[in-house]
């Protein structure tokens, strides 16, 4: 084999390795390219089920929260009427008493914005 015959042979190996290497890395690049779609559709169906569960926990404790509100403010008008309905006796039971402790608080009130 002539030295020209045995460059042309080795171009050619050359060529085949090189043809070899770029079919090898499109295989490998289509395999990469599925494996990224599958992880995009993992993640996608992970956010979802995520999501759904933020939402239902945000739900759960909005209601929660409205529930103990409105337990906190039964509890509040039921001891706001007893405080009224206690003064309103003590009123009528000692009303001078009751008119004496008005004019004190008024008085105290006065004095105090004034400063």
């Amino acid at each position: 084999m002539s030295t020209s015959a045995a460059r042309a042979a080795k171009q050619v190996k050359s060529a085949v390795k090189r043809e070899a290497d770029a079919e090898s890395l499109a295989a490998e690049l289509e395999e990469l390219k599925r494996e990224f779609r599958e992880l995009v559709e993992q993640v996608g169906r992970v956010g979802k089920v995520g999501a759904h569960e933020a939402s239902t926990a945000a739900k759960t404790t909005v209601k929660q929260g409205k529930d103990v509100g409105e337990q906190l403010i039964e509890e509040v008008v039921d001891q706001w009427n007893t405080v009224e309905g206690r003064i309103i006796k003590e009123t009528r039971d000692n009303p001078w008493q009751a008119l004496g402790i008005a004019a004190a608080a008024g008085l105290l009130i006065g004095f105090l914005a004034r400063r």
